[in-house]
């Protein structure tokens, strides 16, 4: 057929260039994103309308491509109550992403999701799609490099957030099966993704209902006997504690732990320690006492991995919900702001401590509170999300002594293993190191909260970019983390007597600064419980 390409090509570049600095130099490597180049070839269908076929397949119909795509448009994105982001897997020629924007009068979102750049260099070439590039909320996700996989968690985010939705996270999936049969593989990764993404605040919401009387529980017993939300200082007073100056390393309870044991002491020369509650013990037999420990699970048992927290001269940050054996194990601590509704109310009016993101893991919140702090540079040891050589924790963890202790002659300890890998839904994904890795869905929602954590923090409007590298090459691949080397940490000069000076003085300050404010603290908390006592009389 004879298209001026040229001239199409000019008229859609001018407009990407204005909305989409960045695709155009995306679209100038099309070509290079499969080891075999694609056979790319256009036709004119019955209608007259151009239709492409890929590889000898047709990715339109080959007579009315336009009435194709609109009965398809209809059929996915169409009614009346589905008004989320429309998710187009596969691109082609656009005609099915371009019906269902105008079926809903350009007002929702589309995100264009395609595995080859050039097919949606061809596209551009073809048809003129300025009126649907300057009048839509569009974003595009593209394939990288061969086997890399593509993230949209954080753009479907930017989406629901900047639409203010407080409905369900509802996303229209439009699928261009011939083209999701190029990498179905790569496909399915994004749908997963979306679907991690859409479950994501359902867990949160599940958790929030299943613990919210424990969390009742504990918050009236660590206020009413020990008043902790007026008797310890918030996490907020250690905003950027660090400067900007000092390395940190935040040590995660993965299976990947076991090899660097040998190196945390030279690490913790070098680097501020963070420690999740699951790492304590491990720390301390490896000769490292954490700078801070990260607890925030309302159950007892998990209050047992603070076991040696006496013996230890780590600061411990936790919540005022938190089971209440926890809060006497540290001889230091610090609050962040509870998730119980109860407990918010109280703090704001007390003292508000300070909010730390979370994930459904210790390691998400801990992961918040490294970057309150505000170092020079993260790194994360023990990050896996996954089970490296099928392992699920490290050597001699809480969980195994306790699976050791309760075994029996028909239920050893491998069993429980056994069950914790196959009860998560587990399957396989791509590794840090390019490899594959055995995950579960629970370990992926996880990661997709790093991930738009990590967009978050490196977008360009952000002020808090700090640079964050893992240690685990065999763990979960995480965009936007990069990996990093033992050498990478050892090379760093080190500082822990400067560490400990600043860290000395700056809690010095604080506790003069909380207790100087001990007066004004204590008539609200007075007047918080009074306000709690008359409401359970009534």
């Amino acid at each position: 057929m004879n298209v001026d390409k040229n001239d199409i090509w000019a008229k859609n570049a001018a407009v990407i260039a204005k909305f989409f600095p960045g695709l155009i130099e995306q679209l100038a490597g099309a070509g290079t994103s499969s080891a075999a180049p694609l056979a790319l070839r256009l036709e004119t269908a019955a209608d007259g309308a151009p239709t492409l076929v890929v590889n000898g397949t047709y990715v339109h119909s080959k007579r009315e491509p336009l009435r194709e795509a609109a009965r398809l448009a209809g059929a996915v994105a169409g009614g009346g109550a589905r008004r989320g982001v429309i998710v187009a897997l596969g691109f082609g020629l656009g005609y099915a992403p371009v019906a269902a924007a105008e079926q809903r009068g350009n007002s929702r979102p589309v995100i264009i999701v395609e595995k080859y750049p050039e097919i949606l260099k061809k596209a551009f070439e073809t048809r003129d799609f300025t009126g649907f590039l300057s009048k839509n909320s569009i974003a595009f996700a593209l394939g990288g490099a061969e086997g890399a996989e593509t993230d949209i968690s954080g753009t479907l985010s930017f989406f629901y957030e900047k639409n203010g939705k407080t409905e369900k996270k509802d996303v229209c999936i439009l699928k261009n099966r011939a083209l999701v049969q190029l990498d179905e593989a790569w496909y399915a990764g994004v749908e997963r993704r979306i679907h991690t993404w859409q479950t994501k605040d359902a867990v949160n919401e599940a958790t929030v209902k299943r613990f919210g009387d424990r969390w009742t529980r504990n918050f009236l017993k660590n206020n009413v006997v020990s008043g902790c939300v007026y008797k310890y200082p918030g996490v907020s007073r250690l905003k950027g504690l660090l400067k900007r100056d000092i390395p940190l390393l935040l040590v995660a309870a993965g299976p990947s732990l076991d090899s660097a044991a040998a190196l945390l002491p030279s690490f913790a020369e070098r680097c501020a320690v963070v420690g999740v509650d699951t790492s304590l013990n491990y720390l301390l037999r490896s000769d490292v006492d954490p700078d801070w420990i990260v607890s925030g699970d309302a159950q007892y048992w998990n209050s047992r991995h603070l076991d040696r927290l006496g013996a230890s001269n780590a600061c411990l940050v936790t919540e005022s919900a938190i089971y209440p054996l926890t809060l006497r194990h540290g001889k230091r601590t610090f609050l962040f702001a509870t998730p119980l509704p109860l407990g918010k109310q109280i703090e704001e009016t007390v003292d508000p401590k300070g909010r730390l993101g979370s994930g459904g893991s210790v390691a998400t919140t801990a992961f918040d509170f490294c970057l309150e702090l505000e170092p020079s540079v993260m790194f994360i040891a023990g990050l896996d999300l996954s089970f490296p050589h099928y392992k699920t924790h490290f050597k001699d963890a809480f969980f195994e002594k306790q699976a050791n202790a309760q075994a029996a002659r028909l239920c050893p300890a491998e069993t429980r293993s056994f069950r914790a890998l196959r009860d998560g839904d587990p399957f396989y994904a791509r590794a840090a190191n390019g490899g594959k890795t055995l995950t579960d869905k629970r370990l992926s929602l996880y990661a997709a909260w790093f991930e738009n954590r990590l967009s978050s923090m490196n977008s360009a409007h952000s002020q808090n970019k700090i640079a964050v590298y893992s240690l685990s090459e065999e763990g979960l691949a995480i965009s936007g983390l990069q990996t990093a080397r033992a050498e990478d940490i050892l090379s760093l000069p080190p500082r822990r007597t400067e560490i400990h000076s600043l860290l000395h003085n700056a809690f010095d300050k604080i506790e003069r600064d909380f207790a100087a404010e001990g007066g004004k603290r204590m008539a609200r908390w007075t007047a918080a419980m009074s306000a709690i006592a008359g409401h359970i009389q009534d």
